[in-house]
């Protein structure tokens, strides 16, 4: 019975080791195939590949797309119209300015003609006295006054107080001469150049003149 029991253990541990030594070998030689849980870790890596770096499309792969629809043309700009040249002179042209002479001239033409005093269009023999040599006449109220025909000390001596106020008014100074009282000054003004007032050349222009004595006739 022993010995029975030895070789049946004898018989089972050959077949182990022959089973072992063809299965290592059948396992060697036959091609290899991946596991269910290999293949599944292969297709996830696959998938995270491919999401993390997306397939980069060419540039001219829009070349062998078929266009749906018409083509999209882009609006005409409007083309300006022309402007004629007329209108165009007419928007070049600045409008002129009005100078201190006209305003002056169409200040003095807006007021009474009563108390306006004698005015000269030009100054006598070509030369102008500087009127801003008077207290109160600068520069621009000198120009007033000589746009509206004063170039003379002796015409503002000759001035009476509406006359004063008249030109005042015309040179856009309402009061201005009476209050400096240029009739005054211009009268000093006068005493040293020789210059007689414009009433008394007036008055002296108006003044008959004598007629001629016949010689008494002999007895």
């Amino acid at each position: 019975m022993v010995i029975f029991l030895l070789q049946a253990l004898l018989l089972i541990s050959a077949a182990f080791i022959i089973g072992a030594i063809l299965g290592h070998l059948f396992k060697r030689f036959s091609p290899k195939t991946d596991s269910v849980s290999q293949e599944s870790t292969r297709a996830a890596d696959v998938r995270l590949a491919a999401a993390t770096h997306p397939p980069v499309t060419p540039a001219n792969d829009d070349v062998g797309k078929q266009v749906s629809g018409p083509a999209m043309v882009p609006p005409a700009e409007p083309v300006p119209a022309m402007a004629s040249p007329a209108s165009a002179r007419s928007r070049t042209k600045a409008p002129a300015r009005k100078t201190a002479a006209s305003d002056t001239v169409r200040a003095a033409l807006q007021q009474d003609e009563t108390h306006r005093p004698a005015l000269l269009k030009n100054a006598r023999r070509g030369k102008p006295d500087r009127l801003s040599d008077i207290e109160g006449i600068g520069n621009v109220i000198q120009t007033e006054l000589y746009a509206l025909g004063v170039f003379h000390f002796d015409q503002i001596a000759g001035w009476d107080v509406d006359q004063a106020a008249w030109v005042s008014r015309a040179i856009g100074f309402p009061g201005r001469a009476h209050r400096e009282n240029w009739m005054k000054q211009a009268a000093g003004l006068v005493k040293q150049t020789g210059e007689a007032p414009a009433k008394a050349k007036a008055a002296v222009k108006a003044k008959p003149k004598a007629a001629p004595r016949k010689p008494a006739k002999g007895g």
